[in-house]
This record gives C-alpha cells, structure tokens and sequence, in this order.
C-alpha cells in the first residue's frame, strides 16, 4: 500500500515570520515527508520569506484571508490530492470570514459539498478544530501566530491514507529562550 499524502496546514501568521520559520524547519524533516502545504490566509505575505529561508520546497496552495491585500489570491480553493478508496481526495480551501466560521458550519458546509469536497479546511477564528458537520470533515490548524486559545500558536499535518479515514494531528509551538520549537501532538484520527 502506498504511503499516506501528508498536507502542512497553516493560518494566520499574521506577520509572526518566527513563528512561521519554526513550523516549516520542523516540517523540513518531517516523517512521514510533506506532500503538500496549505495556508488559510491572513498572513500570506510571509510565505515566500519563510519557505525560501528555511528551505521548505513542498507545493503551496493558499487562499487569502480577510486581512491580505493580495487581491489575486482566491479567497477559496478546490484541492485533489491522492488517497482515499476513488484514488483522490478533495478538499475546500477558505479563510472562513466569508462563511461565518466562528458562527456556525452550514456555510462552509454547503461550499465544501458544492464543490464535491469531504472535507474543509479553514482558518479565521484563531483556534484548532477537528470535527465533521452533516457529513463533511472540517479543519482548522489554530493560529500559528495570534493564537485565541490556552494551547498557544498552533499548525496541523492532515494524512489521507489510500485507504480508511483522515486523520489529523496538531503540532504546537514552544519557547525555549530564543528558539521556538515544535511540539508534537497525538493523533485524532477519524
């Protein structure tokens, strides 16, 4: 069986390049590799800066958040990648502001389904979550660089297995005097 496609996800960095640094190093290494890499807007500038210091060369596909000014980047996405029983997964990509993700999931729900997705992953309230609403996945990483939770910044690995479910794990950041490290989470699976 082949392995797992593994997909980076980011948001709002908000210009905390540190932060964002931190996240990509670590993914450099990462095992299993990184297939992918997907920023949720509100930050989008400081990707080229991050991923060509930290020499992070995985495919980005990014959507812009309410707080970009780029107005050439989508505000949403429809991401296929390899895995899943079909032999591809889709997902939605949006910042989430224009689908009052901190309200409710219908919006972004009927996007995601509209757009033949099963999962979507968003950004926009700052805080992680995993959970599925009428029948579609949702993701958000959390913030990695103004966080609204105790956990702290935040930035999530999604793996889509050929076969079974998606499972998720966040990763959280850490100061140690001047560095800021990665630290692991447990995985959430389906």
């Amino acid at each position: 069986m082949p392995p797992a496609f593994s997909i980076l996800l980011i948001s709002d960095s908000h210009g905390q390049r540190r932060a964002l640094n931190a996240a990509l190093r670590w993914a450099v290494g990462a095992a299993p590799a990184i297939d992918a890499a997907v920023f949720l807007g509100d930050g989008a500038d400081d990707l080229a800066e991050a991923s060509s210091g930290t020499g992070f060369s995985a495919p980005w596909y990014k959507v812009r958040g309410n707080g970009d000014l780029d107005f050439s980047i989508p505000d949403t996405v429809t991401l296929t990648v390899p895995g899943g029983s079909s032999g591809t997964r889709r997902f939605f990509l949006t910042h989430g502001n224009r689908y009052r993700v901190d309200g409710n999931f219908q919006a972004i729900t009927a996007a995601a389904r509209n757009a033949g997705a099963e999962a979507a992953f968003f950004g926009h309230t700052h805080v992680p979550y995993w959970g599925q609403y009428r029948g579609i996945r949702l993701l958000n990483p959390g913030s990695i660089g103004r966080p609204r939770n105790m956990a702290g910044p935040s930035f999530a690995v999604l793996s889509c297995p050929a076969a079974g479910p998606l499972s998720v794990r966040f990763h959280g950041l850490v100061s140690r005097g001047q560095d800021l490290e990665v630290t692991p989470g447990s995985d959430t699976g389906k």
